[in-house]
Formats: structure tokens, sequence, C-alpha cells
């Protein structure tokens, strides 16, 4: 470890307490990191089931429709003129224009339904004057309900092209006034951030980019094992709870049931006699490397002509590179490390909805509203360059 690792690991060691937070491990076991970074060691294989137990299997059909419905009462389809992409969209609209939005993305594999716990937990944490956020999310091409191109393209300039336009379509489509904060787990976190590097001169009202897990020079190493993983995951699921099992009890993809019964059948399509992927994650391996090159250093630098506020929350399964190391003593963005390994994993808005609600509020309060942050934790808002008066 380098002796700046060590000085950036002092520093935060206190900073790291707040919400039970955990400082970032000084010599995590390189290997255990990359290898659980996307996906758990792979399964075997399973065979396509016949013995699906219905009343089970529907029961977490209607939770899961349900919910959705519930949480997001707008799910719209946005159609691409230029690719021909349709991509499904869900709305939770915030209760006015005093509430921000948090604009998502998912990552690989995934879909939106990975936010749905999140959007949920937020509504219970903002709690100002009875007001809740919105939150808007959509499926990315290939995944969950949205098309793809044929052949397909999943590279990062592509799938960039495809939240500007999503992005462009939900401001055209609502008369958006509230702040926003655009939040990406995993991929998605790169893909915001290419996002603004891309549009540094847009006119909307981006307040924050906050990145849930991801750091460049892990997920590339990490890289490496998706392909096998990829290979030896099951193809077929006999149930839904099947597939729920497999994520929590055998992969140990996800912590949390509660938010797996709405973010696992999801990511599956019925058949027959069972459930497939809706995504078929061979068809991105070509793209792979165009992920997450330059993801450190565009994180640190993208935003300035607005200034975009950052924010990178860690599960706790990799260290900083150098330029998150340099960035983060300079101020250039807020770090939270969850270090619970057995609750938490990479997708940590599930397994913890509650506790990254919390640090989603704070960090949205501290730069929508800073005097009013300051004089409620500190009692007292700084006249910088005068006197502090009692």
């Amino acid at each position: 470890m380098s002796g700046l690792h060590k000085q950036f690991l002092k520093k935060i060691k206190e900073q790291e307490r707040a919400f039970g937070l955990s400082s970032l491990s000084e010599d995590p076991d390189e290997s255990e990191s990359n290898s659980n970074y996307f996906s758990p060691t792979p399964q075997p294989p399973n065979e396509l089931r016949t013995d699906i137990n219905e009343e089970r299997h529907g029961h977490i059909r209607e939770t899961y429709n349900d919910t959705k419905r519930d949480v997001f009462p707008i799910a719209d389809i946005y159609t691409d003129p230029r690719s021909g992409v349709r991509f499904q969209t869900y709305f939770k609209p915030p209760s006015s224009s005093n509430a921000p939005i948090f604009i998502c993305h998912h990552g690989a594999g995934s879909s939106s339904m990975t936010f749905c716990k999140l959007a949920q937990s937020l509504d219970n944490e903002y709690g100002k004057n009875n007001e809740y956020p919105g939150l808007f999310t959509y499926d990315m091409r290939g995944h969950g309900d949205s098309s793809t191109t044929i052949p397909p393209d999943y590279s990062l300039a592509t799938i960039t092209n495809d939240c500007e336009f999503i992005i462009d379509e939900f401001h055209a489509k609502h008369a958006l006034r509230s702040s926003i904060y655009l939040l990406g787990h995993s991929l998605g976190g790169s893909v915001l951030t290419s996002y603004l590097v891309a549009n540094p001169d847009n006119a909307y009202k981006f307040k924050g980019l906050i990145v849930l897990d991801i750091v460049e020079e892990t997920a590339i190493k990490a890289l490496s094992a998706m392909p096998q993983f990829v290979r030896k995951r099951p193809t077929t699921f006999g149930d839904y709870q099947e597939a729920i099992d497999w994520h929590i009890k055998e992969s140990h993809l996800l912590h949390s049931e509660e938010s797996a019964l709405v973010s696992v059948p999801d990511l599956l399509r019925e058949c027959p006699n069972g459930l497939i992927w809706k995504t078929n994650l061979q068809e991105t391996e070509p793209f792979w490397e165009t992920w997450f090159t330059g993801l450190s250093e565009n994180f640190i630098n993208c935003g300035k002509t607005q200034h975009i506020a950052k924010l990178l929350v860690l599960s706790g399964h990799e260290t900083l590179d150098t330029n998150l190391i340099i960035g983060q003593m300079q101020g250039k963005y807020q770090l939270i490390v969850f270090n619970n390994t057995q609750n938490t994993g990479h997708f940590i808005q599930e397994d913890i909805p509650t506790q990254i609600s919390i640090s989603l509020v704070d960090f949205v309060r501290r730069n929508d509203s800073p005097n009013e942050y300051m004089k409620k934790e500190f009692g007292f808002v700084p006249k910088w360059g005068g006197k502090i008066h009692d």
C-alpha cells in the first residue's frame, strides 16, 4: 500500500463513523474483491424444472406487479427515432417542485426495479413538511422491458447516447422545476458520468452526481471473472422463488429478500415451463473494455460548469485508485463507505436501502439548502469573511 493511500485512510477514518459506517479496508484481499465485484463464484447451470409451485409463483408475481405499479405510477415507453430502441421508463413524481428528483441508471444485467425499495425508503427518510422526492429510472437497452438493436451495441458511447435521449425526452414530457440528482449503480454510474462529460453545457438543473459501488481500477480487474460467470450462471429457473433463492442463498448477489421479491422477477421472462433471463449478457462481452476506462478522472472532473456536487458510495469491497484518493483529499467529492460485508454486497441500494436513503437525503440537503443544513447541524450559518455572532 502506498504512503498516499495510508495517509488518505488515516484522514477519513473518523469521517466514516457517521451513519454507522466503517473506513476503507487497508489491505483487502484483492482476489476476493475482484471475484465478488460484479458476481459471485459461478454456480453450475440449472436444468429447466417442471415442478413449478404455481401458488407460490403466482403470489410472487402478484406482489411484484402490485409493488411496481404502486411505487411508479407513471410507466412510459420512450422510442428513440435514431435507433428504434424502445425504452421502458418509470417515474414516481415528487410531491412538489421543492423536492428533488433522482434520475437513476442501473448496471449491467440489472433493471429499473433495482431502485424500487430505494424509492420507498427515500419517501420515509426525506420527511420534510410532508414532502417526498421523485425518482425516475429506465431499463437500459437489452435489459428489463427495453428492446435492443440487431446487431446489439452496448458500447459506453452508445448507451451514453441512449441516456442523453432519455433525459431530453424526460424533460420534454414533464415540466421539471425540481433540482435533479443523477444516481448510477455500477455501470450506471459510468454512464451518467460519461453523460456529464459529453454534455458540459446542458441546460438542466443538475445539482449532484451519485455513484454507487464502482471504482475504475477494481471494476476493470473484475471483468476478467465475468466470462466464466456468464457461462456458468443458471440458464433457467423453475419459478420466481427458485430464482430469488439463487440470488440470495447460492450466488449471494443480493442480501434482502424483500427487495429481491421485486428486483429479481423483473430480470426474468416467463416461458411455458419456467423462467429465462431477459438480458443476454454474452452479447455485452465485446463492449466491456469500453465501460470503465477513464471513469475515475471523468468522475473527478465532470460537471464543473454547473458546479455539480459528487458523492461516491462504496460497499467496502474495494480500495480507491490514485485519482480518487487525491480527489477526495482535495474535497472534489464526498465519500461514504459501508463495510458490513455480512449484510451488504455490490447491490447496496437493494441490500441496505434505508442507510443509502439517509446518505442521499443528507447529501441533497447540504447541497439544495446549505444555509439551512448548517443551521440545523451546527446551530449557525457561517458568514464567510466576517464574524460569526451568537
